[in-house]
């Protein structure tokens, strides 16, 4: 009889305990914080396959006016390829800002450099790639079908590398342009995409790109995503959170000196955290590039696809992992 009672109490604490974290719940979503409203519509509309979560709690008239009120538009330009001056970095004799001591103050040999700071809360990742020639896509052979980022890295054999595009979860295939060595990989249609590109002088081409362009244009590596977020160092008009919300990111860039920057920002990580997943939202990301100089930039897939690893070492700790701490992606930017 004693027993029963006893589990009787521990039953009504534990409905007590849940019935609490529903009611703090909808008083976050339903509130009088619009911040939070705010938070979780942006950061599920920019999702590729969880925009239902917004959905989950919130109207289609609600959803509609908090997008209207926080969205990005992008520089209606493409890069200016004759503005990026490859190796004027070494014609430097003083820097400007701590920022630019970091990524120029280096070893004559050296490839690259590891730059890690904090921003707010989070941890970043950046990397100085000294010769953007080097610089190159990196893919699963079955294109359909994911790999971690540091099975990519070793199967091209490069030395480091970041993830890349995106991809559908209905096929598995990645969004966009696959470029490689001038090869056409995959393209998603006929049509053109956002594109990051790299031609064959090293410049970082930031536009829309057609897989039938690639040869003109000389393209020798690209991948597709959005949105751009400097180009030609105007960086992109960014209202209320520009429509994205909180999330760990993944970007390639390009400083006017030829400079490549691989930057990855965290999130919490694989500890999670009931605040969400983390990371920055759209304009402090700009806020960071243009600190290191990126004259170019342009934003990779992000959330639990953000990942850096230099050999064999994973670099960041990403979020939500699920093999070894790393996602699944189907393309990745790597220095070989």
């Amino acid at each position: 009889m004693w027993t029963k009672i006893k589990n009787f109490h521990w039953l009504v604490k534990l409905f007590i305990i849940i019935d609490f974290i529903i009611l703090i719940c909808f008083f976050v979503v339903y509130g009088p914080i619009d911040k939070a409203k705010v938070f979780w519509i942006t950061t599920a509309m920019e999702t590729a396959n969880h925009k239902y979560l917004a959905n989950i709690f919130y109207s289609e008239s609600s959803i509609k006016e908090v997008m209207s009120n926080n969205y990005l538009v992008e520089v209606g330009e493409e890069t200016d390829a004759e503005s990026i001056k490859i190796g004027e970095e070494e014609k430097i004799n003083s820097y400007t800002s701590i920022y630019e001591k970091q990524i120029l103050e280096r070893e004559e040999n050296d490839l690259y450099k590891l730059i890690q700071f904090k921003y707010k809360d989070f941890d970043c990742h950046l990397i100085a790639i000294y010769d953007p020639k080097r610089v190159v896509v990196g893919y699963n052979k079955k294109i359909s079908q994911g790999k971690i980022l540091s099975e990519i890295v070793k199967d091209h054999e490069a030395i480091l590398g970041i993830n890349g595009g995106g991809y559908f979860w209905s096929n598995g295939k990645p969004r966009g342009l696959v470029v490689h060595d001038g090869k056409v990989i995959y393209s998603q249609n006929s049509g053109s995409f956002q594109t990051a590109a790299i031609n064959e002088d090293g410049v970082l081409v930031i536009g829309k790109l057609k897989a039938s362009e690639v040869k003109t244009k000389k393209i020798k590596e690209a991948v597709s995503f959005s949105p751009s977020l400097i180009i030609n160092g105007k960086r992109a008009t960014i209202k209320g959170t520009g429509g994205s919300g909180q999330n760990p990111r993944t970007v390639i860039a390009q400083r006017k000196d030829g400079i490549i920057l691989f930057l990855v920002v965290n999130g919490y990580g694989s500890k999670l955290s009931w605040k969400g997943r983390g990371g920055v939202y759209l304009n402090e990301l700009i806020e960071i590039l243009e600190r290191y100089g990126a004259y170019n930039a342009i934003n990779m897939d992000g959330g639990s696809s953000a990942t850096m690893v230099i050999g064999d070492k994973l670099i960041n700790d990403p979020c939500e992992p699920q093999k070894n701490g790393q996602d699944f992606i189907r393309t990745a930017w790597l220095l070989k």
